[in-house]
């Protein structure tokens, strides 16, 4: 196991796989980059494969601070591994993180993709996508009461009801009993950033390839909101897993590896 210690002073937790070309991966919230097993596997035998604890997740460690620092953290751990440029993998939470660190250091990013992401997860009265606060608050109110039963409990209901047939489904369910549970300052910290940032901007000035993976059936990211991102990234390309919730890559990773990585050669 690997640590960086940033100015932040938050130790993050990552792993090296691979040589050539840098693939950095993002999970989303309540998560840790373990989710990204099959993909790490698969990769690293074509590309150098990058993947990192978020702050309070898995074995990185948490301290409060904003997604600015945060994405100056992950340069620093970037030029500490001599790494120039990177495409960046991030799902739902990790989408954002990586918009930001598009905006803050777009000469080093090479490409980006989105897995059940978006660049604002909340709705308002002008924007009638993403999860209504009503959810946040819940959701928060949960941590507080249900802590930590409720990570799993929301972390199921991210699956379809397609996915929940799968045998790959049931292996999943074991992978996840063994592993750090978040930190729960960090989980709430992240439901802010989830309801406050808005990246739309940094979205529509995007000038690397895009690529947006979805399944059809994620009640988070959904089939309306990706119609909507569409006007923003017209250029980006769009794929979908026709019976898959927010976790394309978990419940078909073979074919998911597939589609994710004829984009990248078609954008070398």
């Amino acid at each position: 196991m690997e640590y960086f210690e940033a100015p932040s002073t938050i130790k993050w937790h990552y792993s090296v796989h691979g040589e050539g070309e840098c693939l950095l991966f993002l999970h989303g919230w309540g998560m840790d980059k373990r989710i990204w097993k099959q993909q790490e596997k698969y990769f690293s035998e074509k590309y150098n494969v990058l993947m990192i604890d978020l702050p309070g997740h898995g074995k990185s460690s948490f301290v409060k601070t904003d997604l600015e620092t945060l994405a100056d953290d992950i340069i620093q751990l970037l030029d500490l591994l001599e790494i120039q440029e990177c495409t960046l993998i991030g799902s739902s939470l990790g989408g954002l993180f990586s918009l930001k660190l598009y905006e803050k250091y777009p000469g080093r990013i090479k490409r980006m993709i989105f897995v059940g992401s978006m660049p604002k997860f909340v709705k308002d009265e002008h924007y009638p996508f993403g999860l209504d606060m009503a959810q946040f608050n819940k959701l928060e109110g949960q941590l507080e009461t249900a802590y930590p039963v409720i990570i799993e409990i929301f972390f199921r209901s991210l699956f379809s009801r397609e996915d929940k047939k799968t045998r790959r489904y049931k292996w999943i369910q074991k992978f996840r009993v063994v592993g750090d549970v978040p930190i729960k300052p960090a989980l709430v910290e992240y439901l802010d950033v989830l309801e406050t940032e808005d990246l739309r901007e940094v979205l529509k000035a995007v000038e690397v390839p895009m690529q947006f993976i979805n399944g059809r059936c994620d009640e988070i990211c959904t089939q309306d909101t990706v119609k909507y991102i569409q006007k923003l990234a017209p250029n980006a390309q769009y794929d979908w897993f026709e019976k898959s919730g927010h976790f394309p890559f978990l419940i078909s990773p073979h074919e998911f590896n597939d589609v994710l990585e004829k984009f990248l050669d078609e954008t070398k």
